[in-house]
């Protein structure tokens, strides 16, 4: 399987090598490099990567373990499919997730983090179309959401969050510009202004806004997309 031509992974330490092909290949797929159904054949990615079998082999089962890659023994070790179903069942429990954050979340809220809520539902009005670069690495959650999940200090949620997040990052990033933006960032200005005065009734009004009238859009116009598998 060819590998997106990129620069060669430099690593401080072997500890740190699974997680560096995990990072990579998650990366390439979320962003679409490596596209739906595309064979993972590890002894390949190895030599391309100039890295073990094992290292590459473990970095892959753990992409196994989250849905990206998929994988029957003695068959075939390929890259998920889009699944609409799969997607949706991932949002609607991160969206439960997040609330709950946000119920709880919005009166521990410190200055800097309310600071940088701020900065970026600024960085959003200056834009004609959804920043997708920001979605992939993450950078849209880490500032909009991210600050209420860290206020609970809550290991167990921020774990579930983290095996949803790749299949979230992954379509929204790639079907960003299906979101309606003229819904989903006035919401989203008025739920970090509530946040900003410690107002839970509105920062969670504000956010089920931007679930409710913004991202069902969203889905209803991924829902007509035929990249995605149904079902």
């Amino acid at each position: 399987m060819p590998v997106p031509e990129r620069e060669a992974l430099i690593v401080p330490n072997r500890r740190l090598l699974t997680d560096d092909v995990f990072d990579r290949l998650s990366g390439d797929i979320i962003r679409g490099r490596l596209e739906p159904g595309q064979r993972v054949h590890d002894v390949a990615l190895a030599g391309e990567l100039g890295l073990s079998r094992a290292t590459v082999r473990t970095a892959i089962l753990r992409l196994t373990h989250i849905g990206l890659v998929e994988s029957v023994p003695n068959l075939y070790t390929r890259v998920a499919p889009l699944s609409l179903r799969y997607y949706l069942e991932a949002d609607d429990t991160a969206r439960a997730l997040y609330l709950m954050a946000v119920r709880y979340g919005t009166p521990l809220l410190t200055d800097p983090q309310i600071a940088g809520m701020q900065a970026w539902v600024a960085s959003l009005a200056g834009r004609d179309e959804v920043d997708t670069e920001s979605i992939f690495t993450g950078a849209a959650t880490a500032g909009l959401f991210q600050p209420f999940v860290d206020s609970l200090d809550n290991a167990p949620l921020e774990r579930t969050l983290a095996r949803l997040r790749p299949h979230l990052l992954r379509v929204l990033g790639q079907f960003g510009h299906l979101v309606p933006r003229e819904v989903t960032n006035p919401a989203l200005n008025d739920a970090i202004a509530c946040a900003a005065q410690h107002d839970v009734e509105g920062t969670v009004a504000a956010f089920h806004r931007y679930y409710d009238e913004g991202m069902a859009v969203f889905h209803e116009r991924l829902a007509r997309e035929p990249a995605f598998v149904h079902g």
